[in-house]
Parts: C-alpha cells; sequence; structure tokens
C-alpha cells in the first residue's frame, strides 16, 4: 500500500483529499481461534461464525508527521448495540510481530483503536487477541456511517511504519476483543517522502 503525501487536510473521512489517494482492497481472515487467551472464549465461539468483514478498502496518506489511514467497508451502522462496530490499525513493534493474533507477549503490536461508541481513538499495546494495555497518545479518529457501509480516518505518529495491519469488530455478531477479523500477514507500507 502506498502512502502519498497529502497536500489537504485527510482526518475526515469525507474530506475531498481523499478521491485522489490510491485505494486497496486487503482481505482480512477471523484471528485464530487457537490463539484466543482462555478456554472459556475457544469454547464459546468453537461453533459460532466470526471475524464476519472479509474485507475492507484502505487508502493511505501522510503529512510527514502523521499517517492517516482511511478504512471503509460493510458494517451494522449500529452505533448503540451492546457490541458496537469497531475499527483498529496495527503496526507491528519489531520484526517478530505477529499480524494475525494483534501481536504476542514478547512481540506486542501498536494500536490505533476506533469503536462507534467511544468519543476518542486509544492509543494501545496489543500482546495477543484481547490481551492490550493502553499506550499514551497521539492517535486520533473520525468516522462516517451511512447506508450500512462505515468510512474511518485512523491518524498515528508516522515514525519509521513500513508495515500496518488492519482489524474491523462486526458488533452486530457480539464480536469484540479477540474476536475479529485481521489482515494475516503485514501490509507492506511505502511511504512517499
Amino acid at each position: 500500500m502506498r502512502a502519498s503525501r497529502a497536500s489537504s487536510e485527510l482526518s475526515d473521512p469525507g474530506a475531498a483529499g481523499w478521491s485522489s489517494v490510491e485505494s486497496e482492497v486487503l482481505t482480512l481472515a477471523p484471528v485464530p481461534l487457537d490463539a484466543q487467551p482462555t478456554d472459556y472464549i475457544r469454547a464459546a465461539w468453537a461453533d459460532r461464525t466470526y471475524g464476519k468483514v472479509g474485507q475492507v478498502t484502505a487508502a493511505a496518506a501522510h503529512d510527514g508527521e502523521s499517517l492517516y489511514v482511511r478504512l471503509e467497508w460493510a458494517g451494522s451502522d449500529a452505533e448503540g448495540g451492546e457490541f458496537p462496530d469497531a475499527a483498529a490499525l496495527l503496526v507491528p513493534t519489531d520484526d517478530a510481530s505477529p499480524a494475525s493474533t494483534m501481536g504476542s507477549a514478547d512481540h506486542p503490536v501498536e494500536v490505533a483503536y476506533w469503536r462507534a461508541n467511544l468519543s476518542q481513538a486509544k492509543a494501545l499495546l496489543s500482546c495477543g487477541p484481547g490481551v492490550v494495555a493502553p499506550a499514551g497518545d497521539g492517535v486520533a479518529a473520525a468516522a462516517s456511517g451511512e447506508g450500512g457501509r462505515w468510512a474511518v480516518v485512523l491518524r498515528r505518529p508516522l515514525g519509521d511504519t513500513g508495515r500496518v495491519g488492519v482489524a474491523v469488530w462486526d458488533g452486530s455478531n457480539e464480536e469484540r476483543a479477540g474476536i475479529g477479523a485481521v489482515t494475516p500477514e503485514w501490509v507492506s507500507l511505502d511511504v512517499e517522502r
């Protein structure tokens, strides 16, 4: 995926500048059941389908300081449910950080997390499915949901980001924590300088 240099404000998913940014479709897969953190979760979801969002359209841009990633997918469009829709931008902390499990105890993943019922995005550190801790600030999100589709822009510091991943949770399917869909491999990010 290419992160072009932004010449206009892109923090809003409806910003006109996104029309000139190249996008691509990313395939998502359920977070592996055997990687879930407890026997209870593995048993409770053994016969249930999860990771229902199978693909997301992604576009990336930057302004030299922040990385903006716009995600769009078909969702439940239900902000007020018990389990709201959610999305995350994942960045590995090292070469061994696994994408498919959103990190591990020894190789965590930085997360910019948006959820439909939160007023602000959260910066998290993920050490595997459903094993997260707050990681300060520096992230932001804006979203719009219409006609059963979500468009979300996640922003985080640009840093030396060379690979990214995406996770999406379908709240109408009671997806949350480690029960969701994720890019099974890291996506290379070519940052235009």
